[in-house]
């Protein structure tokens, strides 16, 4: 599916058209929304920390990625592929734990790769440690546009009416 997706998006880039990347969306409906699937995870202690959690998250607020698609509306003459992300891509071991504690839910428990893999396999082990992060640079550019939320820390604290910490 990936090798699929990487394809489509030369043929698009190679036509002239414009791929528009986002990132892990969060915000409103999605799973790390206040009631989302993964946030109810986390909050029963049912999120873990597998491996070294060094997977590099790159987030994007459902806002910030309606107004990028709004910016590439408006920006015809722009191609190519752009990644709709945050400014701080951020690892798992970061942003878990984190995302627990503005929750105040329970630490996530580690557990290691190789039981993690024979509960969800390989792609759910390399999804929580073999993620590359993304630049927001060239949509930054081409678009004239920049997330509100510059990291995921903001618009999560945002969305649960905290202030962001420091």
């Amino acid at each position: 599916m990936v090798a699929a997706l990487g394809d489509l998006e030369r043929r698009v880039a190679s036509a002239g058209g414009l791929v528009l990347r986002l990132g892990h969306l969060y915000g409103p409906g999605s799973s790390y929304a206040p009631d989302g699937g993964l946030t109810r995870q986390l909050r029963a202690g049912k999120m873990p920390l597998v491996g070294d959690g060094a997977s590099m998250f790159s987030f994007i607020h459902a806002h910030d990625a309606a107004t990028a698609i709004l910016a590439a509306i408006e920006h015809p003459a722009a191609s190519g592929v752009l990644n709709i992300v945050d400014d701080q891509p951020t690892l798992v071991h970061d942003w878990l734990p984190e995302m627990a504690a503005m929750l105040r839910a329970p630490a996530p428990r580690h557990v290691p790769a190789w039981l993690a893999r024979l509960l969800v396999g390989g792609w759910g082990v390399a999804y929580m440690t073999g993620l590359a992060g993304a630049s927001n640079l060239r949509a930054r550019q081409q678009l004239d546009w920049k997330p509100t939320y510059s990291s995921w820390r903001d618009g999560l604290a945002a969305d649960l009416g905290l202030r962001a910490p420091l």
